[in-house]
């Protein structure tokens, strides 16, 4: 059988691809919520926060911000709670689908886009032959990190699926294809878009990982197809743009972050670096590290559970990894090729950042205070998600392993076979009884969606309740936070940003029971949530509630329509930044499209006629 070039198509790898899509399907989907089938634990969290989405988006449009929600703790931000996901699929693909059929859609669609952006990546860019591609698309696809996210309940990961996309445009942009400047343009807005979408999906403790191995990606291909300085302009333009298009956002944000840090949680860590590359690898080619981390672990003070160790790729990357540092060894490539100064430089650069996830895990009492102190990663209850940044880099060198160890087209068809039945069976036979053990059923939520569907009204936010167990005894149970489908805010709600156990809500008045209650000293019974971001542009101090004065206001804020309040002067620029490069972003496109447009010839019409 004559060898395939590298560049021409293979039906039978996209086959392969798709046969391992399906299997892929077949072993998780059913691990997803559906009807009558619990999910995750932490779609406590989103669902609902999804059907408050959906009780804003019906009751003001798709234009108004939703800045507030009553839905939980009597009244808290919205967009400023780095853990909803308002401009995100799953939201908006509820108002049609259902927030349960949205996360199952979510899911399906992402998995693939993930796929297909490995195997574009490796076909375009890296110049890999298809089989190569098949390989890195099916080790990327059922790595366990975007996977186990989705099945716990962490919805605001799904965009971690866009990380082969991400190195596929910035290195796509910078080749001879793209011509002109907005042809030059469009790899920094691809990227712009996509890391802009990441931030608003809620994936913040992701999008560094993902932006650190899309750099060892193209530094990768630097070494193997030449340094060119497009890629690295185009990264970092992209990071420009998503700036400017999270701007409302990330302000908003850290004005809440700032009033509530949430910095009292001990970052784990292992003392021995050793132990954490050692752990690292079982994590990337073996079964979740759980019991072996464990007792390594320092400062542990919240759980690590099963999901938090999920990265998993399987054996058959490293054993192509492996038999490709063997086979380049055996062929002799020349100690001067590995020793060049650019093939060390870029070594040295590779190797510091894939060192960084194991450091930022690595406990000594020095170290840990000056994580402490840092944004976003002192907010954080542990740094182990850094991990991920492992699984592009070696989906993408487990892939290019294969054309390094085998140069026959059959060879290659035959191991990629090989790699995707292993992968698949060592998927099929892992243990997920964890996932069960901590389900969350979505029945309220969805219930909730299909009366409102039907054309009932939106139910508005009267009371504020708690649960009680068989004894009286305040309870919290999992599914807390559906009392806002019963017309409910829960006052001890599931809501992160407070702390896992609401250490720094701020509660004082509050009480169970009518939230429009005057509570004899000026107050109703219900948070201004203005406070908690703008304190001081609305002459208050984060917790304050709404004064009696303010009634007409509570009770537009009760039924999920806006209410007058003050935002500061740096979070109106930042709102203006965002309004105006969406713009910016619509006329690029609508000005792209028009004169490619009048660049394709008319029909019939022949080169060089008049």
């Amino acid at each position: 059988m004559r060898a395939r070039a590298a560049g021409s198509p293979n039906s039978g790898a996209w086959l392969l691809l798709l046969g391992a899509v399906g299997a892929y399907l077949w072993i998780f989907l059913p691990w997803l919520p559906a009807s009558g089938t619990p999910g995750g634990h932490d779609y406590a969290l989103h669902l609902p926060n999804m059907l408050a989405g959906n009780f804003w988006y019906l009751s003001n449009g798709p234009f108004a911000v939703p800045w507030f929600s009553p839905a939980q703790c009597a009244g808290v931000p919205f967009i400023a709670d780095l853990n909803t996901a308002y401009y995100s699929l799953p939201q908006w693909a509820s108002f049609v689908l259902g927030p349960v059929a949205a996360v199952r859609a979510t899911f399906v669609l992402f998995a693939v886009v993930g796929a297909c952006g490995f195997y574009m990546l490796l076909r375009g860019p890296f110049a890999a032959s298809s089989w190569a591609a098949a390989v890195a698309a099916v080790l990327f696809l059922f790595s366990g990190f975007f996977t186990y996210r989705m099945i716990v309940g962490h919805l605001t990961f799904h965009p971690y699926a866009l990380a082969p996309w991400l190195a596929w445009a910035v290195l796509s942009g910078s080749g001879g294809a793209a011509r002109g400047r907005l042809g030059r343009a469009w790899p920094a807005l691809a990227g712009g878009l996509m890391f802009a979408y990441m931030f608003h999906a809620g994936m913040v403790h992701g999008i560094a990982p993902v932006a650190l191995a899309v750099a060892v990606i193209v530094l990768l291909h630097g070494q193997s197809h030449g340094h060119r300085p497009g890629p690295w302009l185009g990264l970092a333009a992209a990071a420009a743009i998503a700036l400017t298009l999270g701007a409302q956002r990330l302000f908003a944000a850290f004005a809440f972050m700032q009033n509530f840090p949430r910095n009292e949680y001990p970052l784990p860590g292992f003392t021995n670096l050793f132990d954490a590359l050692r752990i690292a690898a079982q994590a990337l080619f073996w079964r979740p590290p759980v019991a072996a981390a464990q007792p390594l672990l320092a400062n542990l003070d919240l759980p690590l559970e099963q999901h938090e160790w999920e990265y998993g790729m399987g054996p058959a990357a490293a054993l192509l990894l492996i038999a490709a540092l063997a086979v380049t060894w055996w062929r002799g490539r020349g100690a001067g090729d590995f020793l060049s100064r650019r093939t060390l430089l870029c070594a040295g650069v590779v190797a510091a950042a894939l060192v960084l996830p194991l450091v930022l895990n690595w406990y000594q009492p020095a170290w840990h205070a000056f994580l402490k102190g840092q944004p976003l990663l002192g907010s954080s209850s542990n740094l182990v998600r850094w991990f991920a940044l492992y699984v592009p880099v070696v989906a993408l060198c487990a892939g290019l392993s294969l054309d390094r160890i085998l140069r026959a087209d059959r060879q290659r068809a035959a191991a990629a076979l090989l790699v995707a039945l292993a992968t698949i069976a060592w998927n099929w036979s892992a243990d997920r009884g964890y996932y069960r053990a901590h389900g969350y059923d979505p029945a309220v939520i969805e219930k909730s969606w299909h009366a409102v569907r039907s054309g009932a009204p939106v139910p508005a936010i009267s009371d504020l309740s708690v649960r009680v167990d068989g004894a009286g005894q305040l309870a919290v149970p999992i599914d807390r936070n559906d009392d806002l489908a019963r017309g409910y805010s829960q006052l001890l709600c599931y809501q992160p940003m407070f702390g896992y156990g609401l250490e720094r809500l701020p509660f004082g008045a509050l009480r169970p029971g009518p939230a429009l209650a005057d509570l004899g000293n000026g107050s109703l019974n219900l948070k201004n949530p203005a406070c908690y971001l703008f304190p001081e542009a609305n002459r208050c101090v984060p917790g304050d509630h709404f004064r009696v004065e303010q009634r007409a206001a509570a009770e537009a804020f009760l039924r999920y329509r806006p209410f007058p309040f003050e935002r500061s002067a740096r979070q109106r620029v930042a709102d203006a930044v965002t309004i105006a490069s969406l713009l910016a972003i619509i006329a690029a496109l609508a000005l792209g499209t028009v004169l490619a447009l009048r660049r394709r010839p008319s029909a019939g019409a022949t080169p060089g006629s008049r």
